[in-house]
Formats: C-alpha cells, sequence, structure tokens
C-alpha cells in the first residue's frame, strides 16, 4: 500500500482525546529504565513489558500503533510475532526462548529490559520523524508478498 494511503488511514497526530494535556510517556518510560522500583517495577523484562502494555492499554491500545512492525521490519522476520517476543530477539538474537513470558536469566533480563526502553526511544523517534504511515509502508514492502 503506498504511504498515502496508510497516511489516510492512520493520520492521528493528536493522542489526545480530550482537553488534558498529554503525558510523556518517553519521560515515563525513562524513569521505568532508569528508577523502576519509583514506579512499583522490579527489575524484570516481564515487569517492563507489563508497564509498557499497561500505558497502551491505557490509551485505547494506541500508544504503540507500529511498534511491533517496526520491530519485525528491522529484523525482517518476525511479522506474526508479539513486540515483547520481537524486543527478545533484538535483545537477544541467539537465545533458544521460545516464549516471552519465559522466566530470563540475570543477564538476558538486563539485556532484554535495556533493548526494551532501548528500542522503545528509537522508535518514538522514527515515528515521530517518518509517521506511522511510513512505518506501515515499510513493513508492507518487507512482508507484503510471505
Amino acid at each position: 500500500m503506498p504511504v498515502n494511503e496508510y497516511k489516510q488511514l492512520f493520520d492521528y497526530r493528536d493522542l489526545s482525546t480530550s482537553g488534558f494535556e498529554a503525558m510523556d510517556y518517553l519521560e515515563v518510560f525513562n524513569i521505568a529504565r532508569q528508577r523502576p522500583r519509583m514506579l512499583g517495577l522490579d527489575d524484570s523484562f516481564l515487569a517492563a513489558t507489563a508497564f509498557v502494555a499497561g500505558c497502551d492499554a491505557g490509551n485505547s491500545w494506541r500508544l504503540l500503533d507500529g511498534f511491533s512492525e517496526w520491530l519485525a521490519t528491522n529484523l525482517e522476520d518476525g511479522a506474526n510475532l508479539s513486540w515483547q517476543a520481537l524486543v527478545i530477539r533484538h535483545a537477544l538474537p541467539n537465545f533458544p526462548q521460545k516464549y516471552p513470558a519465559e522466566p530470563l536469566g540475570d543477564e538476558e533480563n538486563v539485556a532484554a529490559v535495556e533493548a526494551l526502553f532501548s528500542l522503545l526511544a528509537e522508535f518514538w523517534d522514527t515515528r515521530e520523524k517518518d509517521g506511522l504511515a511510513e512505518i506501515f509502508s515499510r513493513f508492507s514492502e518487507v512482508f507484503g508478498g510471505r
């Protein structure tokens, strides 16, 4: 699908639906990354992903629009996987884990949590710069024929 068609489908620059000031989720994720206990999180990948998913849920599942597609496009694989599984693939490319809910070892956990928040920041920048329509267009180019 051409970028212009995606732009028509996904042209919502303002995620807020009310008069409330929009929350800076990059700042929230930065706090979760640097001081997880301040938000009631332990240092686990499972807690971090649950927190991020909760932020997404609190925004009508629109906060992470394009994140799975962006992750899969960067890997050129995994179009059928959750963003949690794709983050693990980015962080630990040779790790034999089958499910993102499986507990990770200490080293793997640190790498996965760091990758999660680094990837979110990179995705945010890409989505801001290129737009959601471009992310979906690239995804369609990579996975359209599969």
